[in-house]
């Protein structure tokens, strides 16, 4: 019987991103090799490799790339770049090793939101440690004057916005129009939404 190792090898893939996808990189060298490009993008989301890897956690991939000098500033439909989709996905290793190779933590999608932005609002709050430990600001704003706290709550993603009180993150500033300080915009969000978002705030009261 064909070991997986054996299977592995003798699979072929249309392109690079499938290859990365699969978390082949021995097919994602030789394809390199034979010609395809390090920073190719699809024509439907704008992936490149490195971006297929960080949402997929294929971090052996995501190893190689780096290594052979895959560009970490390519954005993709919306503005992603590798990092903002290892935020989103919760692909803690994945973004270290971003971090580590000089990915920029504080990069903005079309709507200004950075990595932290997007793993409070997804509630993946060991990627979104790794990005604060980076030293990233806490009270980074959007293009709405909302910062990763507001995400936080509004999506009632409790740990992460404990993690973030605990990193002094400030919700007494107004948004953009000049409404609503941060901590009543918080109680109201949770008052329209669910039970969990409702913790979210009564946690926020009692650190306060």
């Amino acid at each position: 019987m064909a070991t997986v190792e054996a299977v592995k090898k003798k699979q072929s893939y249309t392109s690079v991103h499938e290859a990365v996808k699969a978390g082949d990189v021995e097919q994602l060298a030789s394809m390199i090799r034979s010609g395809a490009g390090i920073n190719e993008v699809d024509l439907v989301h704008k992936f490149t490799p490195l971006h297929c890897a960080a949402h997929s956690g294929s971090l052996e991939c995501l190893h190689w790339l780096l290594w052979h000098g895959a560009d970490t500033t390519r954005v993709t439909v919306g503005g992603w770049t590798a990092a903002h989709l290892a935020a989103i996905r919760g692909q803690d290793a994945c973004m270290q090793a971003l971090l580590v190779n000089g990915a920029n933590a504080e990069a903005q999608d079309d709507r200004g939101c950075t990595p932290s932005h997007l793993a409070a609002a997804h509630g993946q709050s060991y990627t979104l440690q790794t990005i604060l430990r980076h030293g990233v600001n806490v009270n980074v704003s959007d293009r709405n004057d909302w910062k990763p706290v507001h995400y936080a709550a509004f999506h009632g993603r409790l740990g992460c916005l404990q993690l973030l009180l605990r990193w002094g993150a400030c919700i007494d500033d107004v948004d953009n129009n000049g409404n609503l300080p941060g901590k009543k915009m918080l109680w109201n969000i949770a008052s329209e939404r669910s039970l969990g978002v409702v913790c979210c705030t009564d946690q926020l009261s009692l650190s306060l």
